[in-house]
Parts: structure tokens; sequence; C-alpha cells
């Protein structure tokens, strides 16, 4: 026979899978499975190695194999060792999956395993008369519960279950054999490490996706059609990027663009203050959805990634509604805690926002259009031209896909340390570290303004309080502390007024809020501490408003699980939250700069951190993008001279009767 001679040997799975074990023992002996019960063996090395020794080894090693041996022989991972039970080797409890998802799964059981069978969503699609399965499966955008049983001689059933998201990471191009890189654009500016996200378009299986820079590999996912890695340890300068695709029928595919890798050492000393004001429950298409059209009537470019007006989406009733421009600057609440921020995505369909709305019951508005309104210049004319003027991003998210309290945990924590709602308060404090607490022990000084009651400063929640309470202020001293550049603390936060109605939060007047906002950001703007402060806009979460845009990958800060309860969407802390409205406000910001680099805002702890060599707290932050892209600082600050700022009205109607889209 010809050495590449293949024989095919019928036989039940548990002959089969003693052969395999007998037969790894001779390393010269090569086959592989091709179909249930076939095995296809390489006549010539058999014949080499089949020596009388080996056969006697053979009939004794397949006399004595039992079936939990036979059934664990080529266990694709780890195995349960319950009897009966199947793992599920991958995918992982509540990943984010790409189509076509890989599905591999192993048992264990005293008797011989007759079948594995795989079903999506209750249906199945899949069987493999084995022990094993090893297959991919086509799943539409949205959640999933893929099940994976076994039965063994005996008839006996037995499975498990994973649930997961088919969520792509971001909006893909739809042509096959195609990559679609979602965290970087061609011409980012990054720290690092840097994130490089990407998923695949492909009718046929991705077998590999492998990340090239500067034409090198720096490592790749196999049976995967997405791609999600950090790299360390480039250069500064300019590097390509490449993702590139290789499928089951030999189809190699990528994409590929240049990006900037820069440093701390490159300007950030420039910077010797950072403020940051976060206010409450804006997506970015509710608040900057029409940014683009506005800096296109100033003769900017329009480079926005805004609303849709077309975009139709169904609301309680199943009546289709598009995005339409409020009549009232006040509304009534909507909910955005973790179970509705997960119904609001919908594994990526971004078409539950009206659904969720039944948690917030109103008689104004009872089929939740409000959820699908925006704001334009018309309304908050001194943010857009803020925006339109300084620096801004269109892939700027808050870091978890909840309601508020767990998202500032994030913004001064880095983590919720597992918590999806708001934690149980305790005497002494929360004691999870704090970016306050790190600037404390590198000796940089800092600043808590709050604009209401001292009892409203969310930082009395926190152990820190205790130590540093002197350090938390009222907001009537802004205006002097503003004027000393020399002794202007090097770290300010500014507490939002919820309390008095100006956190812009639905069920307030958003009108308010930006003149207050406007008054605090005019009072350093050409000022003394101007020339060298950075001073950051954004807000704490989505409100459960409608937003086009997928949350961005993210890397856990922890191997804190989030604490679900039962009842509770499934789900993890490796995706953010929505969109937000974000602004850089500096002398050194990238005149009407929009970025398009996927951050969230623990980003704002990481620039903090290289500005003022403080260590990082999490995972989270140590791993965020640390902002340079949004300034420039090659020369003299380009908006030393600030452009000149539109006076925030404050007269707009404020009434919840006019919340509803046309015709509702």
């Amino acid at each position: 026979m010809d050495k590449n001679t293949i024989l095919p040997l019928s036989g039940g799975s548990a002959t089969l899978l003693r052969l395999e074990s007998a037969l790894r023992r001779y390393s010269s002996v090569f086959f592989r499975a091709r179909a249930p019960f076939q095995v296809y063996v390489d006549v010539s090395r058999f014949r080499l190695a089949f020596t009388i020794p080996a056969r006697a080894a053979l009939v004794l090693a397949l006399a004595f194999v039992t079936p939990e041996v036979a059934n664990a022989a080529v266990a694709p991972c780890t195995l349960n060792q319950t009897s009966p039970s199947v793992t599920v080797c991958t995918p992982a409890p509540n990943a984010l999956v790409q189509s076509l998802v890989h599905v591999v799964a192993g048992s264990t059981d005293s008797n011989q395993v007759t079948a594995m069978q795989v079903y999506v969503d209750n249906k199945l699609t899949y069987q493999a008369n084995a022990s094993t399965v090893d297959t991919f499966v086509g799943l539409a955008a949205g959640y999933h519960l893929i099940t994976v049983q076994g039965w063994d001689s005996t008839g006996a059933t037995f499975k498990s279950k994973v649930a997961v998201a088919m969520q792509p990471p971001c909006a893909l191009n739809s042509n096959n054999r195609t990559v679609t890189i979602c965290s970087l654009v061609g011409g980012s500016v990054v720290s690092q490490p840097f994130h490089v996200v990407a998923a695949g378009t492909d009718s046929s299986p991705v077998k590999s996706m492998t990340l090239l820079i500067d034409g090198v590999s720096k490592g790749s996912n196999a049976n995967a059609a997405s791609l999600d890695f950090y790299v360390s340890s480039s250069t500064l300068g300019t590097h390509s990027v490449a993702v590139q695709a290789q499928d089951s029928v030999g189809g190699v595919f990528q994409q590929k663009f240049n990006i900037k890798v820069t440093g701390a050492a490159q300007g950030l000393s420039k910077l010797r203050h950072i403020i940051f004001f976060v206010q409450e429950n804006r997506s970015f298409d509710n608040y900057f959805g029409m940014l683009g059209p506005y800096k296109a009537s100033l003769g900017l470019l329009n480079d926005v990634d805004g609303i849709n007006l077309n975009a139709t989406l169904m609301n309680t009733q199943g009546q289709p509604v598009h995005p339409f421009h409020y009549q009232t600057v006040c509304t009534e609440n909507l909910s955005p805690s973790w179970n509705e921020a997960h119904v609001d995505v919908n594994g990526g369909k971004m078409d539950g926002y009206m659904v969720t709305t039944t948690s917030v019951p109103s008689t104004i508005d009872p089929t939740g259009t409000r959820a699908m309104g925006y704001y334009d210049q018309s309304d908050l004319p001194y943010y857009y031209e803020l925006a339109a003027r300084f620096a801004t991003s269109d892939r700027f998210f808050s870091p978890v896909l909840t309601n508020t309290v767990p998202n500032r945990l994030y913004l001064f924590t880095a983590t919720s340390f597992g918590n999806i709602v708001p934690p149980p308060s305790a005497f002494e404090g929360i004691t999870q570290p704090t970016i306050f607490d790190r600037l404390d022990q590198a000796g940089v000084s800092w600043r808590y303004y709050y604009q209401d009651s001292v009892s409203s400063a969310f930082i009395q929640q926190f152990s820190t309080y205790k130590r540093d309470a002197a350090k938390v202020v009222p907001i009537a001293n802004w205006s002097t502390d503003v004027q000393n550049d020399t002794t202007l603390p090097a770290v300010i936060f500014i507490e939002r007024a919820g309390t008095s109605g100006r956190d812009e939060h639905p069920l307030n007047n958003i009108q308010l809020g930006a003149a207050d906002g406007a008054n605090i950001i005019n009072t350093l703007i050409g000022g003394p501490s101007w020339k060298d402060s950075a001073f950051i806009l954004t807000y704490d979460e989505g409100g459960a408003l409608y937003d086009h845009v997928r949350p961005a990958r993210e890397i856990k800060p922890d191997l804190i699980a989030p604490m679900v309860l039962s009842g509770d969407k499934p789900g993890d802390f490796n995706q953010s939250g929505f969109r937000v409205p974000m602004i850089v406000i500096s002398p050194w910001a990238r005149p009407s700069f929009v970025s398009h680099t996927a951050r969230d805002y623990t980003s704002i702890l990481r620039l903090i951190e290289d500005t003022f060599n403080v260590p990082p707290l999490t995972l989270r932050d140590a791993n965020s993008d640390n902002m340079m892209e949004f300034f420039n600082f090659s020369g003299a600050p380009p908006l030393l001279k600030p452009p000149t700022l539109p006076t925030q009205p404050t007269n707009g109607a404020c009434n919840n009767s006019l919340e509803k889209a046309p015709g509702f």
C-alpha cells in the first residue's frame, strides 16, 4: 500500500476510544477521527510500530480499559468528575461570542456514553455519537442558552447549560470574509497597553484570528471569530495593526491600519490640574446624537457617529417608534438597572429600551416612547459649542452595564467589587481603595467639591472620608480657589447637584443643570489656572435612554463575579455600560477633535495616574487608555485663547406631558 493510504476501522465508540488510548502510547502511530465511529490509520506507520510486543500491549490495553477511562480518554478539557455529567469547555458562561460559535464539551460517566447533543434555545442543532462534541453552531444576535446533553448505554441523560450573548463587539462589515477592528481606528493615538478587539464575518467557521503588529504575530485565537488582546511593550511611534482571520476552507482575510503609540513622558507634565465633573444619566445619542450635523453647520467635519433618525424600535405595544426631538427639557424617569440594561442591549440588538420602561410606569407615556427622545443645539447650545470646539469622543462608555452607584464605584475605585446595585452601608464606610487614597499615598494634592449639602457627597460613603474630610469642601470655594494656580490642587472632583435638581438626571430640568455646568467651567476658562488644566465633563451612565452603539469589550477589574440574585439577568464585568457624552476642555485639547477609540471613564483614572505617577487600583484602570489622544502637546497650547461660548438658556418648556413621541 502507499504510505498515505488510510483504512477505516469500524466499531463501537468504547472500542475506538480504547484503541485510541492504546495507540497514543505509541507516538509513531498517527490517526485522526473524521466522523463518529471511524478512525483512519496511517498504514505504513502502523506496520512499523505494530511489532509483536506492541500488539501484546494493545491487547492488554483494550482488555482492561474501563468505560470511565474510555469516556475520558480524549477529554477536551478538565472534566467534572461527577458521574454522569457534562462539562462544557467552550463557550464559557456569560461569554460574549461571535457566530459561528465553537462548542466543545466532554462527559464523565461510569457507563458508556453513546451520544452528545447540542441544543440552542432548547432546539436540537447537532449530535455526535461519541462521548465528546466539537462543532460550530450559528447564532443570531441576542441572548442564547446552549445546552449539551449526554446519553449513555443505560438510556440515562445528563446535561450542562451555558448562557451566552451573540453580541458582536461593534457594527461589523457585513460582507463575507471580512474583519472589523472595533476598539481602534486608523490614526488612533493610544497608550500602553492598548486594546485590540476585532471580529470576523464569515459563512464558514473561523479557525484562527491572529493579531499582527508591524507584521509580527502577537498572538492568536483558535476556533473563534473574535479576538480580544491587550498589547504592551511596543516602541513609541507609528505601528501597523492588523487582525487576520483564516477559515475552515482556507480563506484568509484581514483589516489593517496604522496607529500611534504614545507615553506619559510625551506631554502630560504640562498638566498641573485635572478636574473631573460627572453628571447623571444621559446617553450619547440622547445628548450628542445631533452633534455631527451641528459641526457641519459650523463648517467643521461631520465626524460623529450620531443618532440615526430612521432607526425603528418597538414600544411596549409592538408599535414602531423613531428617534424624535424632545419638546420638553424635563421628562419622567427610566430604569437603567442591571436587568433592564441587559434587556436594553438585548445581545447587541440595542432594541429593548422602550420594553423596559414598564419598570417605571407612566400614565403620560405608558408605551415608553420617551426613551427614544433626543436633544440638540437648540436645547443645549453651550454643550454643543463646547464639544464642537474642544475634544470629545463618540466611543466613551460608562464602566459597567447597570445604574448609577456601581458605575460611580468604578469612577472612584476602578471596580464595583461585585456590586451590580448599591452596596449596603457600613459604619466604617466602604473600605475599597479609592483614587483619593492612591493620591494620598503618592503625596499628590486633591480636593472634592460638593454642590448641595456635604451629606450629598458620594465620598462620604467611603472610609476615605473619615481620613480626609478636610479636603471635601463646598462649591462656593471654587471661584476663589481657581484664581491661584500655585495652590489649586492637582486633582479635583466636582460632585453633581442632585438634591437641588441640577444634575441633568431625568425628572430634572436639563437646562438648569447645563447652566450650572457652564458656570463651573467658565470660572476656569481664561483664568490663572486655565493654562495648565484639563477639565473633563462626562455622565455616570446612559439612563436607559436610547443609544445605538453596543457596549465595548472590557477587561474584568478583578476576580469578583457580579453578585446576581436568582432571577437576575446573567452577565459579567467583561463589557462596558452605554456610551455617554464626554468633553475634554483644556488649552491643550485638540481643537474640534472626535475620538473613535473605545474607552470607559476609568481612563480618567489612568490619566490621573500617568500624569502624577500614581499606581493603578485594579486591572481595569491599569489597562485603560490614558486619554493622551485628546491633547496636543507638540507646541504651544492650541486653545490657550478659548473660543467664545454661548450662554446656556434656562427658559425651555419643562413639562412632562410633552415627553411622548409624536403621534402617541
